[in-house]
């Protein structure tokens, strides 16, 4: 599913506020390519219930996935580059890039057909 709203790309409050007010503020960010996600192989858990699923592995991709994926970050990180005052950095797992990004730096990346969500960087307790 693609996001047509500027909003619906920014999965914060906080976030869509900054866009929405181009606050100078900077926010770090996490900006998921609009790729599609990795096949996870899944086995039956013991631990969760009735028919409860584990991950198992993910799955390998065929070269021409990963030559197209490659092409893509390298296109969307020289995007990136014009828009934000540091370069962003790739994720390549996560198939996303981490940035600092003003209010309005988040208004155009967020116009951008190439990114699918952008999240608020947190760090996990």
């Amino acid at each position: 599913m693609r996001k047509t709203n500027l909003l619906d790309k920014l999965q914060d409050d906080e976030l869509q506020r900054m866009a929405s007010e181009k606050l100078e503020r900077k926010a770090s960010v996490i900006i998921e390519l609009d790729v599609p996600p990795q096949l996870v192989g899944v086995r039956k858990s013991t631990g969760g219930g009735a028919g409860s699923l584990a991950p198992e592995s993910v799955m390998p991709e065929a070269p021409q996935d990963l030559s197209a994926l490659e092409r893509k970050a390298a296109h969307t990180h020289a995007f990136l580059e014009t828009v934000l005052e540091s370069p962003p950095r790739w994720l390549r797992a996560s198939r996303a890039f981490v940035a600092e990004a003003t209010g309005a730096q988040l208004s155009i990346i967020a116009r951008s057909p190439h990114f699918k969500a952008i999240r608020l960087n947190r760090r996990l307790k």
